[in-house]
């Protein structure tokens, strides 16, 4: 399995639930129904950092492919074109990492 985790921060002035909305509803059919090669597609919204921490993003897309071949095809389709120009209209940031994972329980 190919993954990759992308942490977004809300735009300025956007309320947790306009974030929410907005991603889940609007954005996330962009890859959803688009990327062929998708295998998985989660979004972790952030809800709260421990007292005194400042919460560093407000949320994290988890998605998978088979193969990082997979994933190379469909970040040349429109779809990922799609996806990052709607970025920039519910984000005032993000960043991709590409994630190895270990299930130790």
């Amino acid at each position: 399995m190919y993954t990759v985790h992308i942490w977004l921060k809300k735009n300025d002035g956007m309320s947790a639930e306009e974030f929410r909305d907005y991603w889940l509803e609007k954005h996330v059919p962009i890859a959803r129904d688009g990327y062929e090669h998708l295998r998985g597609y989660t979004v972790h919204l952030v809800t709260a950092a421990p007292r005194g921490q400042e919460v560093p993003y407000d949320g994290v897309a988890e998605l998978a492919w088979d193969s990082r071949d997979d994933f190379a095809v469909d970040m040349k389709s429109d779809a990922a074109r799609a996806g990052t120009e709607d970025l920039a209209k519910f984000t005032d940031g993000f960043g991709l990492l590409f994630v190895e994972q270990h299930q130790v329980k």
